[in-house]
């Protein structure tokens, strides 16, 4: 997912950068957007080094050293781990944060740069049968009590959730772009709504169609954007819980536009792992959300309300 073509670039303070592994686009239409830009900067390279799980350091690293034991915890991780918790409870489980080890004996045990396009199967890596109702979350005392043979992952969730945090420090109005997880808030002077371009998942250098936001969050969610080999089977980052391996869904690729990036991020998700009728039932029943189903075979389908986003 990227800015569309007339998206302000040259008119107003603009700042590309590498964090949590993906180019970041950040828009200020403010006044003082350079020091805005400075501020978001710093602050999601701060995320990156406390949320990170591929920084051993990092206190998501710490806390997944730890499961076993009553892990006392920052704040931003408490929240962070609540609202994760939520979300699987709501989706009945579909989502799931305690997804680690499942991800690790999939393949994805490393920064995604890293990972070998094909490998021999790896037995050090063991898949939990933990889930998001094994975590224990203490506010009272600040601590997080994983299951000794378990972790969390809050990838997605977690860049969601930086993405509406940066479009705060940066007001309105401005666009924030993290690999595909985008704010768009309030109007770009004299240009309309911010256009964002939906990329095509089986070519991916060509858009699919470009929207038309306005203090929206935008995200896809995708299977075979991050895909390696492992044996003789391609597998994907995205875990359906249920199985405990690499979704097979007949949906390859999701978009949702909700209130906040890290609501769309959730919703595209659980959209993408129920498939495509059912996704877009899904996605028809959630309140102020609305989405874009592509099929294995290409064929694109829209819940109700989608078209109101489309450029024509």
């Amino acid at each position: 997912m990227s800015p569309a073509p007339d998206t302000p670039r040259p008119a107003f303070p603009a700042r590309a950068i590498y964090a949590m592994n993906t180019d970041i686009t950040l828009v200020s239409c403010r006044a003082d957007g350079e020091r805005r830009l400075d501020r978001a900067e710093r602050w999601l390279h701060a995320f990156e080094r406390r949320f990170s799980r591929f920084l051993p350091e990092s206190e998501l690293s710490r806390l997944n050293a730890a499961a076993g034991a009553p892990f006392r915890a920052s704040p931003p991780l408490l929240r962070l781990v609540r609202l994760a918790r939520d979300f699987a409870r709501e989706s009945g489980g579909l989502f799931d944060p305690a997804i680690l080890r499942q991800l690790e004996a999939a393949g994805y045990d490393r920064s995604f740069e890293q990972i070998p396009l094909a490998r021999p199967p790896d037995p050090r890596h063991a898949a939990s049968r933990a889930t998001w109702r094994n975590i224990v979350v203490d506010a009272p005392h600040h601590t997080i009590t994983l299951p000794a043979d378990a972790g969390i992952d809050l990838g997605g969730i977690g860049k969601g959730w930086a993405v509406d945090r940066v479009a705060a420090i940066l007001g309105s109005p401005c666009l924030v772009n993290c690999g595909g997880d985008v704010f768009a808030a309030g109007v770009p002077p004299k240009r309309g709504a911010w256009r964002v371009g939906v990329a095509d998942p089986f070519a991916p250098d060509d858009d699919l169609l470009v929207l038309a936001v306005e203090d929206r969050g935008v995200a896809t969610s995708s299977s075979v954007k991050r895909r390696w080999k492992v044996g003789d089977r391609y597998l994907h980052h995205l875990i359906d819980p249920r199985t405990g391996g690499p979704s097979e869904s007949d949906a390859v690729q999701v978009t949702v536009v909700a209130r906040t990036a890290v609501l769309a991020d959730y919703h595209a998700k659980v959209a993408l792992l129920s498939g495509v009728q059912r996704g877009l039932s899904y996605l028809d029943d959630a309140a102020d959300v609305e989405g874009l189903v592509v099929a294995a075979g290409g064929a694109r389908h829209q819940s109700r309300g989608f078209h109101q986003y489309v450029v024509p």
